[in-house]
């Protein structure tokens, strides 16, 4: 086992670049890439962002990529499922910004333009769809952007949530991606089309009967190789849900 500090220490960092409220959606996040060995690792930076390129076995930062960002960094994912995109990552920020960067172009960074309203929950590309970087928001939307086209314009906007979405996952393997939110409720969407396939908002009994609503949503958790799904709520229960479409 080894330590090692992936970004440098920083001062005091202003409210504002945490989005609405103030409140820092996190400190740092991070993306590991088993194939490669690399860690990604970015957070609140000032006066930019930077996102750290590590290479786990010499524990050597081998690269530093700007984000052009006004604001933290609150997701980084890769493309380990994704083939031929393995060296691609795509990112989003407290102030509703997305970039997208690939490390084998002289800068690294591909595009940067601010996206959503509010801060970004997640933002990633699939193995189903190679060209397509899906991105959610606090907000309760749900982009859909050709990166062949830039990150300016989206080709399908999908309203999740009444409430702030909470958290945003995609399936390693197969074509679902499921949202959870602060108003009680999981919805299950096909990541290629962004059709609703889902959604989930009570437990089941030992017998199969509905049970209680599920408490607000704070984390999801596929199944890397079925189509099971773990929900984790603010009172500290877990739901496992198991099915096609869960």
């Amino acid at each position: 086992a080894s330590t090692w500090r992936a970004l440098p220490q920083t001062s005091k960092v202003l409210s504002t670049r945490y989005g609405a409220g103030g409140q820092p959606p996190c400190v740092a996040v991070y993306e590991w890439q088993q194939g490669s060995g690399r860690l990604y690792a970015a957070g609140d930076e000032m006066p930019v962002p930077l996102v750290h390129v590590w290479d786990a076995g010499t524990e050597q930062c081998i690269n530093e990529i700007n984000t052009q960002a006004s604001a933290a960094v609150t997701c980084l994912s890769g493309g380990e499922y994704t083939s031929g995109m393995e060296s691609a990552l795509v990112g989003g920020t407290a102030h509703g910004g997305l970039f997208t960067f690939d490390q084998r172009t002289p800068s690294g960074l591909l595009y940067s333009s601010q996206c959503h309203s509010q801060r970004v929950v997640n933002a990633f590309r699939s193995l189903h769809a190679p060209n397509t970087v899906v991105s959610g928001s606090t907000a309760g939307d749900l982009k859909w952007w050709d990166v062949r086209r830039g990150i300016s314009t989206p080709y399908r906007i999908v309203s999740a949530a009444k409430a702030a979405v909470s958290t945003l996952i995609a399936h390693p393997h197969l074509p679902l991606l499921a949202c959870g939110s602060t108003d009680q409720a999981v919805e299950i969407f096909n990541i290629k089309e962004g059709d609703q396939l889902n959604l989930l908002k009570y437990q089941s009994t030992f017998l199969g009967q509905v049970g209680q609503r599920i408490p607000p949503v704070n984390c999801l958790d596929f199944h890397p190789f079925s189509t099971q799904l773990a929900v984790g709520s603010t009172d500290s229960t877990v739901v496992l849900y198991k099915g096609t479409y869960l």
